[in-house]
């Protein structure tokens, strides 16, 4: 039987932001149910030296860029929740990072079965969905391109938060995502999701960011480590509901290794991990990026202009596979999830 992913909210969550390369902010998962819809702004500091959610100049004010004191400067925008860029003073190491949904990756002719009725979801991408799906056709999918409400502001955080209506691209139920981002001085940027939904839906969230460490959308002097024993072989574009070893494949990165560019990549690695960990790490002669997660999913994904993506994840078209788990958010409980990509100059 497929197991539910629906993870339900503490009444606290203890934020812990600790340096990159141990295992930053680990531990808060979430339990507890029936949580409130509003937006948590409990983060948001009354200190005159902290902007205040409570002015509305400060949450009308877009872009958001925070920093670091090494030099690290992440922008935010409010138009798909997107990690705009990433720079290291002039030099820029990834951008448009927009945060996708309501289901990630693909689902196959936009079709799913839940609690007995089938549902169509916009098609985006040939026959199948992608990300979401998209009425206009759009293939990053819809809440990737929509305007989102910041919600909530400090010199360290930016939260905005997405209504997604009942039936919008064919999804069951009025789902509100939240994503708040995080940013530490050891250039942790945490990213955390939480979601409800009045109605059962498909809930996989995830930010696609493009990495550009090596400069010049180069992949040359590039290693790349995933923890992965597995990965799920495709047909196309979509899996074929097995789960198969990656050694002696292209995917096997359990040792960091120089990235073969020569290959193509838009395949899901399966995690070793079964909580929250350090999966990843790509890294260049002067920058590296480390991702830690708590999904079981890893999409690896080369663009054709040299951007690389590491795209937290549960299983692509996991909600018609009978071997993966379900990405199902149930009513009236609440999702939440969390990835962090670590930024580091590498001496």
């Amino acid at each position: 039987m497929k197991k539910t992913i629906t993870h339900l909210l503490a009444l606290s969550i203890v934020a812990i932001i600790s340096a990159c390369g141990s295992n930053p902010s680990s531990g808060s998962s979430s339990t507890g149910g029936n949580s409130s819809k509003t937006p948590d702004t409990s983060s948001v500091s009354s200190s005159s030296s902290t902007k205040s959610s409570s002015s509305t100049s400060t949450l009308d004010n877009d872009p958001v860029t925070l920093t670091t004191t090494d030099g690290l400067s992440i922008r935010f925008v409010s138009t798909g929740a997107k990690i705009d860029s990433v720079s290291y003073g002039t030099t820029r190491i990834a951008s448009n990072g927009f945060t996708v949904g309501r289901c990630a990756n693909r689902i196959a002719n936009g079709q799913f079965v839940l609690n007995g009725k089938t549902y169509n979801v916009s098609k985006n991408n040939g026959n199948d969905s992608l990300h979401g799906g998209d009425s206009r056709g759009n293939w990053q999918g819809t809440i990737a391109t929509s305007q989102w409400q910041k919600t909530a502001q400090t010199d360290s955080t930016v939260s905005y938060t997405y209504h997604s209506a009942d039936g919008e691209n064919g999804y069951p139920g009025n789902m509100d995502l939240t994503v708040k981002y995080t940013l530490s001085q050891s250039g942790e940027l945490l990213i955390e999701y939480t979601a409800t939904t009045d109605k059962d839906t498909l809930c996989n969230p995830t930010n696609h960011l493009f990495i550009d460490i090596g400069g010049s959308r180069s992949y040359s002097n590039l290693k790349l480590w995933i923890d992965a024993d597995n990965y799920t072989p495709r047909n196309g574009n979509l899996p074929n509901g097995q789960i198969s070893p990656v050694a002696g494949t292209q995917f096997d990165y359990r040792t960091e290794k120089t990235f073969d560019s020569s290959k193509s990549y838009d395949d899901n690695l399966v995690l070793n991990a079964t909580e929250y960990a350090k999966v990843a790490s790509l890294s260049s002669t002067k920058y590296k990026v480390e991702v830690f997660t708590d999904r079981p999913g890893l999409q690896l994904y080369k663009e054709n202009n040299g951007n690389i993506c590491l795209e937290s994840q549960m299983f692509p078209d996991a909600i018609n596979q009978a071997n993966f788990e379900d990405p199902i958010l149930r009513a009236n409980e609440t999702f939440y999830s969390k990835t962090a990509y670590c930024f580091s100059k590498v001496s």
